[in-house]
């Protein structure tokens, strides 16, 4: 070889889509590795929000983004804490601001905000006022474990794009899922209806302290996030193709790790059904979407039912059952709004 051979790329996969499958598949599994193998509070979330990153063709984000990111979490999680310890003395004061941050989330998102900032400020919107009620002490933690999870996440996706680079541009353009077209909302107006769907659900969740089904409620929050579900009650049905796909790959791998109870065989079935789910997830298929969400219900679940003590298989049922009622509850309330308004302008 001569001294002026080309030095051999990391990963040499000439179809862009290639890389991103891989890259989709490592950043799963190096995620579940370091949530299941640490275990802090909230771990499970993060293979979630790092596939959320990782499904997007947009480039790595930046260090100075990243670390705006992880401080914006840290300002408004511990400010949060603190404001809701205050007002949660004062139960008329506290709804209507709840309210009212609830809306300011789901605006920046309609307006376009980072969709990974906004999830991740809603989870805390959601979590933290049932959990200091609760104990302060608990809230406290779940504040340190987002802040960390946050860390992670991005720790996660920098590595995966470390390990597989996208290939230098040439003119062509990468391959990417087809998408339908998004038709414009009104910002305030999707907002405020993604609001009038929520904010229910979490006074009921408040005032009976149903913190035992919390999860119902962060599901139905997550999914509102989805402007379709406002504008076609198609995607509700879709959402629940996609859940109950995850659903039985998380009882097929639940069922698979019983014989085999090994850390090690947990990250390669990770890797293994990262590699399937995102294949198919890059691909030029009308049904590509749905496999994105399997692969997040399988995740969650089985990162979920890993991590907790007790009986895990009924833990599978359980969780399948609650983001079952979650996608119902949302479906159903989207519709039923889309329906009112259509009556009133016919």
């Amino acid at each position: 070889m001569s001294a002026d051979a080309p030095v051999t790329p990391r990963v040499r996969l000439a179809d862009p889509r290639d890389r991103r499958v891989l890259r989709y598949a490592l950043g799963a599994t190096l995620a579940m590795a370091l949530a299941m193998g640490l275990a802090w509070d909230l771990s499970f979330i993060v293979p979630i929000l790092t596939l959320m990153l990782l499904a997007s063709p947009a480039p790595r984000p930046s260090f100075r983004a990243g670390v705006g990111f992880v401080a914006t979490i840290a300002v408004a999680c511990f400010g949060g804490l603190w404001a809701i310890q205050y007002l949660l003395n004062f139960t008329w004061v506290f709804f209507p601001i709840l309210g009212l941050l609830l809306f300011g989330v789901f605006l920046a998102k309609a307006r376009g905000t980072s969709p990974f900032l906004a999830t991740w400020l809603l989870i805390a919107l959601l979590l933290l006022p049932m959990l200091a009620v609760q104990s302060p002490n608990l809230a406290r933690l779940i504040v340190r474990g987002l802040v960390l999870g946050a860390a992670v996440t991005l720790a996660v996706v920098w590595i995966a794009h470390v390990l597989v680079p996208d290939p230098p541009t040439t003119g062509s353009s990468v391959v990417t899922a087809p998408r339908a077209p998004v038709p414009p909302v009104d910002a305030e107006s999707l907002a405020f209806t993604q609001t009038l769907v929520v904010m229910p659900l979490l006074i009921l969740f408040h005032l009976f302290e149903w913190t035992g089904a919390v999860l119902v409620l962060v599901f139905v929050a997550l999914l509102s996030l989805q402007p379709g579900f406002a504008s076609s009650f198609r995607t509700g049905k879709a959402m629940l193709v996609g859940n109950a796909m995850g659903g039985v790959a998380a009882i097929v791998m639940f069922g698979v790790l019983t014989v085999v109870p090994e850390y090690a065989f947990l990250i390669l079935l990770t890797l293994l059904a990262g590699l399937f789910f995102g294949s198919r997830l890059m691909s030029d298929r009308p049904t590509a979407p749905l496999y994105g969400m399997a692969f997040s219900t399988l995740l969650l679940v089985i990162g979920m039912t890993t991590s907790m003590a007790g009986d895990a298989r009924a833990k599978v049922y359980d969780r399948l059952f609650q983001m079952g009622l979650a996608v119902l509850y949302v479906v159903v309330a989207f519709g039923l709004i889309e329906r009112w308004r259509q009556a009133r302008k016919g």
